[in-house]
C-alpha cells in the first residue's frame, strides 16, 4: 500500500495547476495562478502526499471545501478523505460543498456515500457535509467519526 499522509499546508500553486485545465482561457486569464494563490493564501488547508510526492490537497475558504488531486493519483488518494473530513469538521461543521454538474465521478461518490443534496442549479449540485450525517465513513466505522490525521 502507498504511504499516504496529510501535510500541514496545501501547495496552492499545485492545486491551481491541477484545476486550471478544466477552465477555458477566458477564466484562466482572469484567475491567474498568482491571483488564485494570493486569494487562498490565508485559508486553512492541508496537502496530500503519496509516497513522498505532493498529490494535491484541500482548502477551506470559510464557506466551502475545495479539493484537487493530480489525475495520476485518482483512485489512490481516497484513504486521505476521512482525515481530511476530521480536519474540516474541526474548522466548520456542517459545511457545504458545490460539485460542478460535469464532474460525474464526484457526484456518484457523493450520492453513493450518503451525503445530502441541499441545492441544485444549472452549474452545481450542493451537498451538506456533517460529522453527524450517516455518510460512508461513519457507516464503515460503526457510527464513529473518522480518524487518522497525521502530519
Amino acid at each position: 500500500m502507498a504511504d499516504l499522509r496529510l501535510t500541514d499546508k496545501a501547495d496552492l500553486g499545485l492545486m491551481y495547476d491541477i484545476e486550471s485545465p478544466r477552465y477555458d482561457s477566458a477564466v484562466t486569464e482572469l484567475v491567474t495562478r498568482e491571483r488564485a494563490v494570493a486569494h487562498y493564501a490565508g485559508c486553512p488547508s492541508v496537502g496530500y502526499e503519496i509516497d513522498g510526492v505532493p498529490a494535491g490537497g484541500a482548502i477551506f475558504d470559510g464557506r466551502e471545501l475545495h479539493l484537487a488531486v493530480l489525475p495520476r493519483f485518482h483512485g489512490r488518494w481516497a484513504w486521505l478523505l476521512a482525515p481530511t473530513l476530521d480536519w474540516l469538521f474541526a474548522l466548520c461543521d456542517p459545511v457545504q460543498v458545490r460539485i460542478e454538474r460535469d464532474n460525474a465521478r464526484c457526484i456518484r461518490f457523493m450520492d453513493g456515500g450518503g451525503w445530502q443534496r441541499i441545492g441544485e442549479d444549472p452549474q452545481y449540485i450542493t451537498y451538506l457535509l456533517s460529522s453527524t450525517a450517516a455518510h460512508v465513513f461513519r457507516r464503515r466505522r460503526g457510527g464513529g467519526r473518522a480518524s487518522g490525521q497525521s502530519h
